[in-house]
């Protein structure tokens, strides 16, 4: 990647942060999510980890957009972000919140390679990647899953809202499509909240907190 393009992403990005009303970064955590991004562009070329790799493009709709989740982390200290692909929401979420360990569960083992090599480069000690399908990973101790661009997602997700524990919630970065059919499906709890400079998409927040209000399930903040 060159100087300039560098330059654009680290500019880009510092302007969706702050268009998303989200805590400035330090240095050293653009720094990092420069690195993620240059190395993203170069193996994109020959592995199909996104189509979005445009700096502006890339730093509002991948990075700001999982950053934003940052807030939503609340006191949790354990994540597990399914079916990870490039890195969304994982990595920016362990570089935003170095005190919260961060699982990328990814079967494909070639997306699983990259994201090993992300963590090294980014020397993300809070980072642990994980090789494997869900149905084989045993996520029962992670206080918080996470997912955002889940293959067959209307179809796993319900069984996993269904099977959180008391102590877990899952953040679901979606499109209001995908939460209209799963909604149908689960009667947990559900908080929503628009992302910012976002048409559509949104985060939902599942919590196993059993309602018999219609309301209750669709309530925004």
């Amino acid at each position: 990647m060159s100087r300039d393009q560098d330059d654009e992403f680290t500019s880009a990005l510092e302007a969706a942060v702050a268009g998303f009303g989200i805590d400035r970064l330090t240095g050293e955590q653009t720094a990092r999510l420069g690195k993620h991004y240059a190395m993203l562009c170069r193996w994109n070329r020959r592995l199909n980890l996104t189509r979005i790799t445009e700096p502006r493009a890339a730093a509002s709709l991948h990075y700001a957009e999982s950053l934003f989740g940052a807030r939503f982390i609340a006191g949790a200290h354990t994540l597990l972000d399914i079916g990870s692909g490039a890195g969304f929401p994982a990595i920016p979420l362990a570089v935003a919140r170095p005190d919260v360990q961060v699982t990328a569960l990814e079967a494909n083992q070639k997306k699983s390679l990259f994201l090993k090599e992300a963590k090294d480069e980014l020397e993300l000690a809070n980072l642990k990647v994980v090789t494997s399908r869900l149905e084989r990973f045993d996520w029962g101790g992670y206080e918080l899953l996470t997912s955002r661009a889940l293959d067959r997602a209307e179809a796993i997700l319900p069984s996993i809202i269904e099977r959180l524990s008391p102590k877990q919630r899952l953040m679901l970065y979606c499109a209001p499509d995908l939460m209209a059919k799963i909604e149908g499906k689960v009667r947990y709890k559900i908080d929503t909240h628009p992302i910012p400079n976002s048409e559509a998409r949104l985060i939902a927040i599942f919590s196993p907190e059993w309602t018999t209000d219609r309301a209750d399930l669709t309530g925004s903040h």
